[in-house]
């Protein structure tokens, strides 16, 4: 009888990273393809402004990589991917620290490190803003958020 050594390996699957794909107003189409993929895999951006507005950045919200403006792609890292196409004119804003605030007569906890966009036309971009939806947040309300302190332009 023959002595025999038997190897076995268990190969999972890769895990798969969605992209997602925000934008001010003036875009009429911002997209990723693929949308989703593995580590390492490439993504191309597609970015067509509208007539008379012009892309200003595209920045990354989430996920650490570096999009190449020239051609238009990156590769996706061991992370989920948030972009964000900005206009001329768009401001970005971090809440300072765990802050509870009054939010149209509700007091409301804006969570730590959370980050947002006001774009020209002063709409919100909802990233990741638990336990609250700042996305039908009006302006007046953003300037008492930032008279008050709770968050600042970056």
């Amino acid at each position: 009888m023959k002595d025999f050594e038997l190897n076995l390996r268990h190969f999972d699957d890769p895990a798969t990273y969605t992209v997602t794909c925000y934008s001010d107003a003036g875009y009429s189409a911002f997209s990723a393809s693929p949308a989703s993929g593995a580590k390492n895999t490439e993504v191309t951006l597609t970015i067509t402004p509208d007539s008379g507005y012009s892309v200003d950045n595209i920045e990354v919200i989430a996920g650490g990589v570096t999009v190449n403006m020239t051609t238009k792609k990156f590769t996706i890292g061991e992370a989920n991917v948030v972009l964000y196409a900005k206009s001329k004119g768009s401001k970005t804003y971090k809440v300072v620290e765990n802050t509870f605030t009054c939010l149209n007569g509700t007091v409301t906890r804006l969570t730590r490190n959370m980050q947002f966009v006001v774009g020209p036309s002063g709409a919100v971009v909802d990233i990741s803003c638990t336990p609250t939806d700042l996305s039908s947040v009006s302006a007046d309300i953003l300037a008492a958020l930032e008279a008050s302190g709770a968050i600042v332009k970056i």
